[in-house]
């Protein structure tokens, strides 16, 4: 009986635990969301103290099992801050959290130092993790495109190893450096400057540091944009400041998580010149006359009877020859074909580019500990033949609590790539009238005939020496600067191989509750080895031919900065911040290059030993150091008044000992009105700032020197000792030459509406650049040509907007939109004293140029119009052509007058579509080459007035050469009509309407011509000069996530599917023929203004696949 009531009563203890257990255990299902009431998808939520984790679906639901009564659930997401939340008795929770980068964030600001969002006095704009890998772009700063209110981005064509400028705030140099610094984790990181618009300096396109920073392994992007929020970083600031933060280990989930995220995407030419398709090459035979039939062709004999019985084209660049018309025609290569316009001929020359990339990214996290480990591999292809990429990219990210006062982080970033064949320049085929490949061409002809059967070059002429004469090319329409692209690309092959590493350990000690100690130390270090191989170009037997050359670059940066921080709490209303320390930078280059001369002594034997002439050496060298005190003060007030103060003393190496102690101040503040004062409810947030500050901007290393070359002449005679000689630059430096100062002052509104679903944020700057360095031209008497001197002032002052909203939040469905617009107005103030222009380029002996004048925006193109009589009539040149004015006129400048973008999210339970557009108002270029292709007959202008289809005039040319004006089907003496006229508007020089009658193709010949009066052409460079504005369909992505409940039967937390596309379309544009970046060519801004010969722009197209486990 007794053992019969043990047991019942155990059977009761263990049923009353069992309730007990499951009324604590249950389900806690939930949403989280952000401040404008968006999802937050893969939001990681948390049992505090537990390893019970979840992570939210796209549409930020989440569902979690508690098992305490108290528990308390941690939530956490990239970009944002953490939150800690009770969950009591509720068997719901919905959440919101704030970006890390917004409103009561915390951001990370110059230096590192981390401050509240709301006390910034300064306009600053963060981007998201997700929102830089969303279209799975190969670098972050393509990424940028529209998504920042006052920054504007310029990819040079050609892929993920062709150079990228971000501009911040307009133009800020008139000849000196325009890229902003790029810092990452707090360390400033070698980015460096390109060429890409010389040719014959360098054929191959280069890029910058950035692209080596892995979009995979960031979590925001922070743009200080003005002179108080750049102050910290001094000479090197004037351009802003780009802040890079990397991931860390999962915040507030303990234990281990993966990251998996793979993509494949294809790139293909896009973007190209408008070709016609209507005729070949060739002309009438009125204008020019190299012996073709009244069709336009010539004939060849090609079986030796004596009679021409094959057709054939002539052999001309220009293409107003006979229409097309489907006939048997020889082609250069010696195959008869159809007659047929070869349409997308040209892009032939280049390939379908296909590249991929994987991530797999561990995380660890504890309660002393935070470890991130990131391993990715990239296979780059451009659409550049044979150009290929390949990265293998280490990411580390530690952060080690060794002990309750003592923190340490450890950073290590290793890039491992190479770079094969860099994307070749096409100049010569843009910019060069032999290069441009007619109508009746095509690229596959070329990549047949490129080199014979030997595996030399390709041989032109009949009796040119060859060892395979039969294969030498002899028919008219074969241009030798394609066929030497296509050799170039070939079989110049060009391998880098490049070790990168990036790395940095910070120490943070809290000596009491109020005083804390940082110090840091970095490198930024880089080694490449380039071999540059290329192929014999003739037999032995003829000469010595092809190259080699090996080229070793080291990149050194070593960096530290130690700072001590003071907390005091003064009393119920105030807080003081104050921080003082030491900052140095040290900078190396070393690049020592050996290479052949004369020749390889053995066919293909690539080596400097088989150099013909003694070999070649080249080293260049470069050493900077810079070092700076400074010191900040933060005052708050009752949380809703905030001030900051900031000043760096300056010394850097390239200034005189004598001319070196710069200093730079700053101050800002904030107001949160909505906290200071009861305001109406539709209002969630209201913020006013201000600030000031001075940055700088220091020569070119060296630039400020003046010293001396020296060489040798060797030993002149026997027993004779080497003679030594030096020559001076014909550029002076200057001992006093100072850094250029930008003193700039800013206002700015942020605001919230609407239980935040409505936000505007509005900056006002004003910003004055002095002491410009520019050259001053001087007497070549004094042994030069000019000095280095600071002569010049610059302003630049504009309005940035941002607006960003949630028009549609139901619970399925959400609509998150943004825009943001920038106007800048950029004005020379002053130059060198009784001078009011600087003249930057003259093009083609004074066909155009470009000048910066006093009180005008910086970069005017000038060029000549047609000139005009007492009467304003135009003038025509008795030829029937336009005369050209004397004078030069302003036709456009290069500055735009806005940019922006537009993005707009749309979520629908587990799909998600994003959408980007872009868009530039204002500004020109003159794309040189484009126009160019019009005088040869390419483009579809060409075709105007080709024929009475098309508008021609008839008319029939007189015995004084005239065009004459006809209705008949002959001239009065039997004359020949032609039906291609045109009558340009205007008088004679002694002032009678032009009656003169000339063919369209002899008008598009001259007036799209290359040069300049000094050539004596009659080349109309105003018309080459093109606005360039667009709005353009930047990015686009369709993801699908897979529900919470399927993914976790594949043991994930989250799988989602998404398409992606990149530089997709324009909405509106205004040139017509080529990309509106394809002008980039170097890194300052007059590089990038004219030269379209660096490769052709490129759409993709993508899927990507992110997992977390």
């Amino acid at each position: 009986m007794k053992h019969n009531q043990r047991i019942l009563l155990m059977l009761t203890l263990l049923l009353f635990t069992i309730a007990v257990w499951a009324q604590s255990r249950r389900t806690i299902t939930g949403r989280v969301t952000d401040n404008a009431g968006g999802p937050v998808p893969l939001a990681t939520v948390t049992v505090k103290g537990t390893s019970t984790s979840t992570v939210s679906d796209e549409s930020g639901r989440f569902s979690i099992t508690v098992e305490q009564e108290n528990a308390v659930l941690v939530i956490s997401s990239a970009g944002f801050g953490t939150r800690e939340i009770p969950v009591g008795s509720a068997a719901t929770l919905d959440v919101t959290l704030q970006p890390a980068g917004d409103l009561e964030g915390v951001v990370v600001t110059a230096l590192g130092i981390s401050r509240e969002k709301k006390a910034l006095g300064y306009a600053s704009t963060t981007i998201q993790a997700e929102d830089i890998v969303r279209a799975g772009s190969p670098n972050f700063a393509t990424a940028l495109y529209g998504k920042a209110p006052g920054v504007r981005i310029g990819a040079t064509p050609g892929g993920a190893t062709s150079a990228v400028n971000i501009n911040i705030r307009g133009i800020n140099s008139i000849t000196g450096k325009n890229q902003p610094l790029i810092v990452l984790d707090g360390v400033p990181i070698r980015d460096g400057e390109v060429q890409n618009n010389d040719y014959w300096r360098d054929p191959r396109l280069r890029g910058n540091g950035l692209l080596d920073i892995n979009p995979e392994d960031i979590d925001n992007i922070s743009i200080l944009k003005g002179a108080s929020a750049a102050a910290l970083y001094g000479s090197e600031a004037v351009n802003g400041v780009v802040l890079i933060t990397t991931k860390k280990g999962a915040k507030g989930r303990k234990g281990y998580s993966v990251d998996v995220n793979a993509n494949y995407a294809v790139d293909n030419v896009a973007f190209l010149p408008k070709y016609q398709s209507v005729r070949g090459p060739g002309a009438p035979k009125h204008v020019s006359d190299a012996g073709q039939d009244e069709n336009g062709f010539i004939w060849r004999d090609l079986d030796n009877d004596g009679i021409d019985e094959t057709r054939a084209v002539p052999d001309y660049t220009i293409n107003f020859g006979p229409k097309f018309d489907g006939q048997p025609t020889l082609a250069w290569d010696g195959t008869i074909r159809p007659y047929v316009a070869q349409e997308d001929n040209y892009k032939g020359l280049f390939r379908t580019a296909r590249s991929n990339s994987i991530n797999v990214a561990m995380s660890h996290n504890s309660d002393n500990s935070n470890v991130r480990l990131s391993l990715t591999r990239q296979n780059n292809e451009m659409v550049s033949l044979g150009a290929d990429n390949k990265r293998n990219i280490a990411n580390f990210n530690g952060s080690f609590k060794l002990g309750k006062q003592f923190t340490t982080d450890v950073l290590v970033n290793f890039v491992n790539q190479h770079t094969k064949n860099r994307p070749y320049s096409i100049d010569r085929m843009i910019n060069n009238f032999t290069g441009m490949m007619g109508r009746w061409d095509n690229a596959d002809w070329y990549l047949a005939r490129y080199k014979t059967s030997k595996g030399y070059r390709f041989v032109t002429g009949a009796g040119t020496q060859s060892l395979t004469p039969e294969e030498n090319i002899i028919h008219p329409g074969f241009r030798a600067d394609i066929a030497d692209y296509v050799w170039r690309v070939k079989e110049h092959r060009d391998d880098e191989y490049s070790n990168r590493v990036i790395a940095s350990l910070t120490n943070a000690w809290q000596i009491i509750n109020n005083l804390s100690l940082r110090g840091r130390i970095a490198t930024d270090f880089t080694s490449m080895r380039t071999e540059n191989r290329q192929s014999t170009e003739i037999p032995l037997a003829f000469g010595n031919s092809g190259a080699f050359s090996l080229s070793n670059y080291l990149s050194t940066i070593l960096y530290g900065d130690v700072l001590l921080t003071y907390k005091q709490k003064l009393n119920d209303d105030f807080d003081l911040t104050v921080t003082g320390g030491y900052t140095a930078t040290k900078q190396e280059e070393n690049t020592v290059t050996r290479s052949t001369n004369g020749g390889l002594s053995t066919e293909n034997l690539f080596d400097v030993a088989a150099s013909v002439g003694l070999a070649n050496s080249e080293t260049r060298r470069l050493s900077m150091v810079r070092d700076a005190f400074i010191g900040t003060m933060n005052l708050g007030y009752k949380d809703f008044l905030f001030a900051e103060a900031t000043v760096r003393r300056e010394r850097i190496s390239v200034m005189h000992p004598d001319n070196n102690d710069i200093v730079y101040p700053s101050v800002n503040a904030s107001f949160i009105f909505s906290d200071a004062f009861a305001l109406p409810s539709f209002i969630s947030f209201g913020k006013l700032r201000a600030s000031w500050g001075i940055v700088g901007n220091y020569p070119d290393v060296y630039a400020a020197n003046i010293a001396y070359t020296q060489n040798t002449l060797g030993v002149q005679a026997v027993g004779g000792q080497p003679v030594l000689y030096t020559l001076l630059p014909s550029n002076f430096g200057n001992d006093k030459i100072r850094p250029e100062e930008k003193h700039e002052i800013e206002f700015g509104l942020e605001a919230k509406f609407f239980n935040n679903r409505l936000g505007i944020d509005i900056s006002y700057y004003n910003a004055q650049v002095r002491d410009q360095i520019l050259p001053l031209t001087i007497p070549a008497s004094s042994g030069a040509t000019s000095v280095l001197t600071n002569i010049g002032t610059l302003r630049n002052k504009g309005i940035e907007i941002g607006i960003t909203g949630t028009p549609v939040q139901t619970k399925h469905f959400n609509w998150y939109a943004g825009v943001n617009i920038a106007h800048n107005k950029n004005v020379v103030e002053k130059l060198a004293s009784g001078a009011n222009e600087l003249l930057h380029q003259d093009y083609d002996g004074n066909a155009a140029q470009l000048i910066s004048r006093v009180g005008e925006p910086m970069g005017d193109f000038y060029a000549h119009p047609v000139a005009r009589n007492d009467k304003n009539e135009m003038i025509v040149e008795p030829n029937g052509l336009y005369k050209l004015d004397d004078k030069l006129v302003k036709v456009g400048n290069a500055m735009p007058k806005a940019v922006g973008g537009f993005f707009s999210s749309f979520t629908y339970k587990n799909f998600s579509l994003d959408v980007l557009l872009d868009f530039r108002i204002g500004g020109h270029v003159m794309p040189t080459g484009i126009n160019w292709m019009i005088s040869r007959g390419l483009l579809e202008e060409s075709l105007y007035a080709m024929d009475k289809e098309h508008g021609g005039i008839s008319y029939y040319v007189d015995n004084n050469g005239k065009g004459v004006r006809t209705d008949a089907a002959q001239g009065p003496n039997g004359e020949t009509v032609y039906h291609d006229g045109m009558l340009l508007e205007g008088v004679t020089i002694d002032g009678q309407p032009n009656t003169n009658v000339i063919s369209q193709a002899f008008y598009f010949i001259n007036t799209y011509n290359w040069g300049g009066p000094q050539y004596g052409s009659l080349s109309r460079y105003e018309l080459y000069v093109k606005k360039n504005e667009y709005v353009k369909f930047r990015e686009m992505s369709l993801s699908y996530s897979l529900p919470a409940k399927c993914a976790k039967k594949l043991s994930a937390n989250r799988l989602q599917l998404s398409v992606f596309g990149r530089n997709l379309f324009y909405i509106y544009r205004t040139l017509k023929h080529m990309d509106a970046e394809q002008t980039v060519a170097g890194s300052r801004w007059f590089q990038t203004l004219n030269n379209a010969g660096t490769n052709p722009s490129t759409r993709t197209f993508g899927v990507m696949l992110r997992a977390n486990f």
